[in-house]
């Protein structure tokens, strides 16, 4: 078999290979188109104020190629006000530019805002895709959808990173301002114990040295003492106590009248506050009787006045 019928049995394959992928397309092509003019009636664009993803992924499940690219549709319907919403607003990078996330609120909005750009992609995507099969060249209307879905995406994934990034970092930094907070309070509860230590350690070393001065004192009358007889301490013990027998027995009358004179004024105070008391009984008395003389004199001249 020369070089030249080979080429010829290769051309073939190749012609035959275009024409099925040809006709697949064109099979293809006549299904959507059926689709499309079956559905023009109840068009969910027209006819329903929502447009649910799920519903809206039929014509998507015909071409195998692009079936990788369609998200998962377990997102709620959206209406259709919602979702000419999303599409009319600017792009979410023009609306969180590079740098300015600078709180938490605003990262979370902007991941908020991302999810439901992301969701309004995908929608807008899937409505492209069928927007395409009824045209002829159906494979560049879908590259185009494809392009513009990346675009899209980008962007998205531009300002989630950005915001998920700050979540992160603030997260770091909370901990770390948590780590040094009680760093510095292990750092003061240390100090004071420390402090505590040493007080406790010089009050132990006072308590000593006054013990071991008072030993030192007693030690000294000791030595002092060691050559004195003790029949002498005893002596001297008891003239000391003598004599102070004899300064209570001194002053026993000077304590005596004291306590004569106490007794003596307690009992004033009582015959005084018994004297008080009497006087106090006196005029209540008068009083009474003076009131009492009073109404019998009113009653004796109201019956001389009628």
């Amino acid at each position: 078999m020369d070089k030249n019928h080979m080429q010829g049995l290769f051309a073939d394959a190749k012609g035959v290979t275009s024409s099925l992928c040809g006709l697949m397309l064109a099979l293809a092509s006549a299904t959507c188109v059926a689709q499309a003019q079956g559905t023009t009636v109840a068009s969910p664009e027209a006819a329903s104020p929502s447009l649910p993803v799920r519903a809206a992924t039929a014509p998507v499940a015909a071409t195998p190629s692009t079936s990788s690219a369609t998200p998962a549709t377990s997102a709620a319907p959206m209406s259709r006000e919602r979702f000419d919403e999303l599409e009319a607003r600017a792009p979410i990078t023009t609306r969180f530019p590079a740098g300015t996330i600078k709180s938490d609120e605003q990262a979370q909005k902007a991941l908020d805002e991302a999810a439901e750009d992301r969701q309004a992609m995908d929608l807008r995507y899937i409505l492209d895709q069928r927007a395409c099969y009824p045209k002829f060249l159906v494979a560049d209307c879908l590259e185009a959808a494809r392009d513009r879905k990346r675009l899209a995406e980008k962007r998205i994934k531009q300002v989630e990173y950005e915001a998920k990034v700050f979540q992160r970092q603030a997260t770091v930094d909370d901990r770390d301002r948590s780590l040094a907070d009680q760093r510095a309070k292990d750092e003061q509860d240390a100090a004071r114990r420390q402090q505590e230590q040493k007080d406790k350690e010089a009050s132990s070393a006072r308590k000593v040295e006054e013990s071991n001065a008072k030993n030192r004192e007693v030690q000294q009358r000791i030595d002092q003492n060691k050559d004195v007889p003790a029949d002498y301490r005893v002596r001297q013990h008891e003239a000391e106590v003598r004599r102070q027998q004899a300064e209570e027995a001194a002053r026993a009358p000077e304590r005596a009248a004291n306590a004569a004179q106490r007794q003596r004024r307690i009992q004033e105070a009582e015959e005084h506050r018994l004297e008080v008391e009497r006087k106090k009984a006196e005029n209540e008395r008068e009083r009474a009787e003076r009131k009492k003389k009073q109404q019998q004199d009113s009653s004796t001249t109201a019956p001389a006045a009628k």
